[in-house]
């Protein structure tokens, strides 16, 4: 977590620059300032309420641009045939090489895993479904998230398309109008609503609702899991409700600031998408195999999952910080589709722009440190995984003779001991532990 949310708190930092010409430096502790206080003000009910509020401006400000943009090209069939044109809608390339950066079997096999990692087993998520009142509303949750993430997700692919079709003939990271990839929704949102007074505003504040809202999430969460994993077991005593709550604020503005200082580094390391997904991963792998391990595996004992964690982080960890650093020496070098400067209407360096559509060339090499980072969580996982299962032969089994087997998913019970149990629905078994003393 504290790897990712300086990604959350660089993204509308590059957004704000691009649109204001204001230093990264100088927003970035102001927006961090801002999350800190209310996280720590508020507590969970403030990131919730503050959570929806955002995602009504972030929903808007990606429609306005997407539905303008359109507009300004021609409509939806110059939209997609400018794409075409060009080879960006094709046929999707079908291949288990896990060194194609974006095949269609690591975006499906290797996002979903990433997606349920990130989705359904992290403490983010957790603390929200244990807020609700009933397993009932967590799956009605679950379902409405499911249904937004994908129109989010399927806006900010169409936005990709807007941003070619505005810009199929004066690419603006080839003349330097734009140092990266990760600024062009700016420049599309000033080009396409910055004659709209209040528009641009709207779309800048969609790009802060979202990291605020991650980032303030986030930091709710650690607060958390230190507060309870960490340091209560530390303690001989109990802290009262006061010095709990100094704590967890305590705890929120600390790594509030870490994350500030973070972002220093975060700027040097590529592309946004790319990097959240790499940073994430790290902890995300062995994460998704201790939860696959738990529901699936209760023969697995904590010793031999803290040893196949363990050895999955430092694994995972050595191979995304190396491919992160061949990127940034030029080792590693990506497929990269058809650009064009001929329709420019503004002066540039024609040497830069001659070097850049015509000195570049992809790498050839392929070692494991190309290996797409869709691919990062499940590999995480499967290390964690089978290290894990090897560590038991040293180790030994976990005894499941006195296991509750509503914690063992259905299909794996069949192996538990033979015993008679009382058929008991989640909500039913979760209101009777409640009740325990």
């Amino acid at each position: 977590m504290l790897l990712w949310l300086p990604v959350a708190l660089y993204v509308p930092a590059i957004t704000y620059n691009q649109v204001t010409g204001t230093s990264i430096h100088v927003i970035t502790p102001i927006v961090c300032i801002i999350c800190t206080f209310y996280t720590c003000v508020g507590g969970l009910k403030a990131v919730i309420w503050t959570d929806v509020i955002q995602s009504f401006v972030m929903y808007g400000s990606i429609l306005a641009v997407c539905i303008k943009g359109t507009y300004d090209v021609g409509g939806l069939g110059v939209v997609l045939q400018r794409n075409e044109d060009s080879g960006r809608i094709n046929a999707p390339e079908w291949t288990w090489d896990p060194t194609v950066r974006l095949s269609m079997v690591s975006v499906i096999v290797g996002g979903t895993l990433h997606k349920i990692q990130s989705s359904d087993v992290n403490q983010v998520s957790i603390q929200r479904f244990l807020s609700l009142p009933s397993y009932k509303h967590a799956k009605q949750c679950m379902f409405l998230y499911t249904v937004l993430l994908i129109f989010l997700l399927s806006c900010c692919s169409y936005m990709g398309l807007v941003t070619y079709a505005v810009y199929q003939d004066c690419d603006p990271i080839s003349t330097g109008l734009a140092k990266a990839s990760d600024q062009l929704p700016s420049l599309l949102m000033m080009r396409t609503l910055g004659s709209f007074p209040g528009l641009p505003g709207l779309f800048v504040a969609g790009v802060f609702s979202a990291a605020l809202s991650s980032l303030s999430t986030g930091l709710n969460s650690m607060a958390c899991v230190i507060s309870q994993d960490v340091v209560r077991p530390l303690l001989k005593k109990p802290l009262t409700e006061r010095q709990t709550a100094l704590l967890l604020r305590a705890i929120v503005v600390f790594f509030g600031l870490s994350c500030m200082g973070l972002v220093n580094v975060v700027e040097k390391l590529g592309m946004v998408l790319q990097l959240a997904t790499t940073t994430s991963a790290v902890s995300m792998g062995p994460l998704l195999g201790i939860y696959a391990m738990g529901v699936c595996l209760p023969w697995v004992n904590a010793k031999s999952v803290m040893t196949g964690s363990l050895v999955s982080f430092v694994a995972l960890g050595w191979i995304c910080i190396k491919g992160q650093l061949a990127q940034m020496q030029g080792e590693i070098r990506y497929p990269k589709m058809p650009v064009s400067v001929s329709g420019c209407d503004y002066a540039y360096d024609n040497a830069t722009v001659w070097r850049t559509l015509h000195e570049y060339s992809p790498s050839t090499d392929r070692n494991i440190y190309h290996l797409s980072f869709f691919w990062y969580t499940a590999l995480g996982g499967l290390i964690c995984t089978v290290v894990a299962l090897l560590a038991s032969l040293v180790f030994g089994w976990q005894d499941v003779s006195e296991m509750d087997p509503a914690l063992v998913t259905p299909c794996m019970r069949r192996f538990l001991p033979k015993k008679q149990y009382e058929a008991v629905d989640l909500e039913e078994l979760f209101r009777r532990k409640a009740e325990k003393p």
